[in-house]
């Protein structure tokens, strides 16, 4: 199986961007690895932990004004405007022994509280998957990966990779864990998939600016389909339907992405809007994402289990 690991020729940092030349091909329908990093050498941590290659990623890779390192753009064949990709995500695995996360003044959910700017080493035990937080403190951990987007629209230029939006980006969902489908919509040719910001674990909402940020390596599986018109990422747990949608105000995001839920259902299992709206203040959950990348998160997730009577069965879970 190819592979893709993290240089400073195969990273991205800090933006999205359609004019980027992607820095690996695949096939629709292939696996293949993919390593990212999340580290920086100004960190007080010991020399051996860091990833061998982030000195050279922070002195040669081409630099925008957001603070993620990603790893790509890869095209995928056959990709093109108004294709859904879709993006199912194999494993992960944590490949550094720490990480490491951020509070700023005026950032987070109470930046301008005691305001000071600190970074916390948090040594990650990679046999046990637990991280230390504080003293006498550990959580398991559940890696995923905050960054999955494709490339934005040409015509929107060069895109700040902090504020998610319609293409993906950093949409920190801690539920896209191994075993989901995650569809993104295409804007250009070859789709530009990039993936990054390794969290070892998080909260819903991430509050106080960052989660545990670590490298990762996942397996993915890139796949082209035309049978899905999209307009915000969705995705397919094991156990769920997932929609979801990002906007400035929280309550805006909670109605798109529960708008998205409800369209989903009328469209792909023939329910009526009543129906559908009815089965969403009973059986649905919304989760904030993220509060504190600029777009506010909300996804939206409703149980498959509901809706096992049904005979419509929607190609986008096949």
């Amino acid at each position: 199986m190819r592979r893709l690991d993290a240089t400073a020729e195969t990273v991205h940092f800090g933006f999205f961007d359609a004019s980027l030349a992607p820095v690996f091909e695949v096939d629709s329908g292939e696996e293949f690895w993919i390593g990212t990093v999340s580290a920086d050498p100004a960190h007080e941590v010991p020399r051996e932990w860091l990833p061998p290659v982030i000195d050279d990623i922070f002195a040669r890779a081409p630099r925008g004004t957001g603070p993620h390192i990603l790893t790509g753009p890869i095209a995928v064949k056959g990709a093109r405007p108004g294709d859904a990709l879709q993006i199912d995500i194999l494993d992960i695995r944590m490949t550094q022994p720490y990480g490491y996360n951020i509070v700023s003044p005026l950032k987070g959910m109470f930046g301008t509280e005691t305001p000071t700017q600190r970074t916390t080493i948090i040594p990650l035990d990679l046999h046990a998957n637990t991280a230390e937080v504080a003293p006498g403190i550990r959580i398991p951990t559940a890696p995923f990966f905050g960054q999955l987007g494709v490339a934005p629209p040409r015509e929107w230029g060069r895109i700040d990779s902090r504020p998610p939006s319609r293409y993906g980006g950093n949409i920190d969902n801690k539920d896209l864990l191994p075993g989901t489908r995650l569809f993104l919509p295409v804007a250009i040719e070859g789709a530009l998939f990039s993936a990054g910001d390794g969290h070892a674990a998080q909260g819903h909402g991430e509050v106080n600016q960052t989660a545990i940020e670590t490298g990762l390596d996942g397996r993915f599986r890139l796949t082209v389909r035309r049978d899905l018109t999209l307009n915000w990422p969705i995705a397919a747990t094991p156990t769920h339907l997932m929609t979801m949608a990002v906007h400035e105000d929280l309550d805006d995001a909670a109605r798109l992405a529960m708008r998205e839920m409800i369209a989903l259902l009328e469209r792909h299992y023939g329910l009526p809007f009543h129906d559908a709206y009815r089965l969403c203040s009973v059986a649905a959950d919304m989760h904030v994402t993220q509060f504190v990348n600029g777009n506010r998160g909300i996804h939206a997730m409703l149980p498959r289990a509901c809706l096992a009577g049904l005979k419509q069965q929607p190609g986008f879970l096949a």
